[in-house]
C-alpha cells in the first residue's frame, strides 16, 4: 500500500515538473485560423509534437490583436504570426525571438491578395485609384499592401486604408460590397472569387517572409533543447504536407477556415521547412515600420531572431 502511494507520489510530482501533458515542455501557443498554421494543426494531430516531448495548446484567435493582448498579458508561450508584428513586437520590449519562417511567398502560390468587391465593377488596380481598401494596419496585411502597390510604382497612397481587424468581418463587408476592395489571404481569396470578386494583384512575386512562428525566450532558459525538439516535429509535418496536401484538405477545412465549398478548387501551398528568415527579410520590415512610423532605429538581426546559440 504504502509503495502504491509513494508511486503515486513520484508520479505525480513528475507530473507537475514535466508540465501537464505527455510529462514534455507544456507550451501555450497562439494563432490565428489562417492556411498558414496547418504544420502546426498537423503535428499537433499526427503526435509528432507528442513524440519530441512536447505538449502543445493550441490557442486560435480571431485577430491579431486579440492574440497579441493574450501574448502580452501572459497568456501565451509563443505565437504564430507575420513577421512585421513581431518586429514590433521585439522593438516594444517584449522578450520574443522567431524560430522559423511559417510562410515565404512562392511564385507558384498566391497566399495574399487585393480582391475587388464582387459588385464594384473594379477589374483592373488602377481602377482603384483614391477607393477603399480593407486591411489590418500595422500587420503583414498592411505591409504587402504598401509592398504591391511600390511593386507597380505606386504610391502608397494611391487607395485610401480601411481599418477592419477581424479577418471573416472583411471577408463579409467585401462581399456585401459594404467596402470596394480588401487584401484577403488564401484562401480566403478562392472563395471570394467564387463569389464573383476579382483579384487585382497579388503577393508570388514579391520574395517576402510574411509569416513566422515565434516564442519568448524565456522557455528556453527553462529548457535549452525546446526549438531544436519543435521544429523536428514542426518539420515533419512540413515533409508530410508537401508529400500529399489533398491528403491534410479534411484538417485545414476543421481547423484553417478552408471552406466545403472550395475544398476540390483550393490547392494547399508548399510550406517551407524551417529555417529563419533572413536578414534581408528583417530589414525589409524594420524599414517599413520605421518609415511607416517616421522615428526609431533598426535593432539587430539576433534580438529578432532565436539562435541555435542562445
Amino acid at each position: 500500500m504504502r509503495l502504491r502511494i509513494y508511486q503515486t507520489l513520484v508520479f505525480l510530482v513528475i507530473l507537475f515538473l514535466g508540465g501537464i501533458g505527455y510529462g514534455g515542455t507544456t507550451v501555450r501557443f497562439g494563432i490565428l485560423p489562417v492556411v498558414d498554421t496547418l504544420p502546426l494543426w498537423v503535428a499537433l494531430e499526427k503526435g509528432f509534437f507528442e513524440k519530441q516531448e512536447i505538449d502543445i495548446r493550441i490557442v486560435p484567435f480571431q485577430s491579431a490583436l486579440e492574440r497579441d493582448a493574450a501574448l502580452q498579458a501572459g497568456k501565451l508561450d509563443g505565437y504564430f504570426g507575420d513577421i512585421v508584428n513581431t518586429v514590433l513586437m521585439v522593438r516594444s520590449g517584449l522578450d520574443l525571438g522567431i524560430m522559423t519562417t511559417a510562410f515565404h511567398t512562392h511564385p507558384k502560390h498566391r497566399m495574399f491578395g487585393i480582391v475587388s468587391a464582387p459588385g464594384s465593377g473594379i477589374k483592373r488596380l488602377s481602377e482603384l485609384q483614391g477607393k477603399q481598401v480593407a486591411i489590418s494596419s500595422a500587420t503583414i496585411i498592411e505591409y504587402l499592401l504598401d509592398r504591391i502597390l511600390l511593386s507597380k510604382d505606386l504610391p502608397f497612397d494611391f487607395v485610401e486604408k480601411l481599418e477592419i481587424k477581424k479577418i471573416p468581418v472583411r471577408v463579409q463587408v467585401l462581399l456585401a460590397d459594404q467596402v470596394p476592395a480588401a487584401l484577403l489571404p488564401e484562401p480566403l481569396i478562392t472563395l471570394a472569387q467564387t463569389k464573383g470578386a476579382h483579384v487585382l494583384a497579388d503577393d508570388r512575386d514579391l520574395d517576402l517572409c510574411l509569416t513566422v512562428l515565434a516564442l519568448k525566450r524565456d522557455i528556453i532558459k527553462r529548457d535549452r533543447s525546446f526549438v531544436d525538439r519543435f521544429l523536428t516535429a514542426y518539420d515533419s509535418a512540413v515533409r508530410a504536407i508537401n508529400h500529399d496536401p489533398d491528403s491534410f484538405k479534411g484538417t485545414m477545412i476543421s481547423r484553417t477556415r478552408l471552406p466545403e465549398i472550395i475544398r476540390d478548387r483550393y490547392k494547399p501551398p508548399i510550406f517551407p521547412e524551417a529555417d529563419l528568415p533572413s536578414k534581408k527579410d528583417v530589414e525589409a520590415a524594420q524599414k517599413w515600420i520605421i518609415q511607416s512610423n517616421r522615428e526609431g532605429r533598426p535593432i539587430p538581426y539576433h534580438r529578432i531572431v532565436l539562435t541555435t546559440t542562445e
